[in-house]
């Protein structure tokens, strides 16, 4: 009796675990797009008040935060169930944001900020690409 009650005390804690590490996941996967949408809003205010230090500001903030979807596993673990296997899409998606981002680096610094706006859409739009497959739009 006492190995039965050993034995549910260890799977109930194991499932609280797993619980707590899923909620935690969530948590951090809210905070990054949180801070990924923040940068977006000080991209887009830049170009609206023509304040580029924003706008760098925004695609930095924007290139930290993408970089937590660098890793297979970690976009795995971010993916809710029943959409693992988009992995693979969520990934090029990062990878289409990080190209993006480093496009308006290279227009801001040739002061070609209409060619710059147009990667920041192209940024916007991986994101919508990957929203729209993940979240089923």
């Amino acid at each position: 009796m006492k190995r039965f009650q050993i034995t549910m005390i260890l799977a109930s804690l194991s499932l609280v675990y797993s619980l707590n590490a899923a909620e935690e996941i969530e948590k951090i996967n809210a905070v990054v797009m949180l801070n990924m949408e923040n940068g977006l809003a000080n991209i887009q205010k830049g170009f609206l008040y023509n304040n580029m230090k924003l706008v760098q500001d925004g695609i930095e903030q924007v290139e930290k935060e993408n970089s937590t979807y660098d890793n297979r596993n970690a976009i795995k673990a971010f993916l809710p169930e029943g959409k693992k296997q988009m992995e693979n899409l969520a990934f090029i998606s990062s990878k289409r944001i990080d190209n993006a981002a480093k496009e308006m680096k290279y227009y801001l610094s040739v002061q070609q900020p209409r060619k710059a706006f147009s990667a920041f859409s192209d940024i916007v739009n991986a994101c919508t690409d990957c929203h729209t497959l993940v979240r089923g739009w």
